[in-house]
């Protein structure tokens, strides 16, 4: 899997009122592993982004994706998700772009579109994931909602907001 350079990393410096001492140094990594565990891996199991041979359960454009991973394969499911972020305009992330309807965004391009807007729930939580710079920022179990397991007619479900579909006009 290919890895762009080191990781996104925010320092933040405390300086003291004497002098410009420095009190105290907190290296943030961005986005936040944490929050890739407890909602961003499972909204992509959920979806199905290991489901079947055409999915990421094998690397497809770079990325795959472990079910039920354990230390290192959680790792590295963070790690894949995350080479695809743009740190510095997340709501342009290729991760993001791909996800949604030719209607949102001309050029996604991915097999499946597997948020119908960006209002979805997964939309809004990925963005967040990408976005989080900072205590304060949104987050993504800010939004009171999760991507639940679709059912078998989601796709032609207009209020099923977060499934991965066939995409048309391919």
């Amino acid at each position: 899997m290919n890895r762009a350079g080191p990781a996104p990393v925010l320092a933040v410096l405390l300086l003291g009122a004497c002098g410009g001492e420095i009190e105290q140094i907190e290296f943030v990594d961005r986005p936040r592993r944490d929050d890739f565990e407890a909602y961003i891996q499972p909204m992509f199991e959920n979806l199905g982004c290991s489901a079947g041979t055409f999915c990421h359960s094998a690397a497809q454009g770079n990325f795959a994706f472990v079910v039920d991973p354990d230390a290192a394969a959680l790792q590295d499911n963070f790690l894949g998700a995350r080479a695809f972020l743009d740190p510095d305009q997340p709501d342009q992330s290729r991760l993001l772009r791909a996800l949604v309807p030719r209607e949102v965004l001309p050029d996604a391009n991915h097999t499946v579109l597997c948020f119908k807007s960006t209002d979805a729930c997964g939309y809004r939580q990925l963005l967040a994931w990408a976005s989080w710079t900072a205590s304060g920022d949104p987050r993504p179990g800010d939004f009171g909602c999760a991507v639940e397991v679709p059912v078998p007619t989601a796709c032609d479900d207009p209020q099923a907001l977060d499934v991965c579909c066939p995409r048309s006009g391919r």
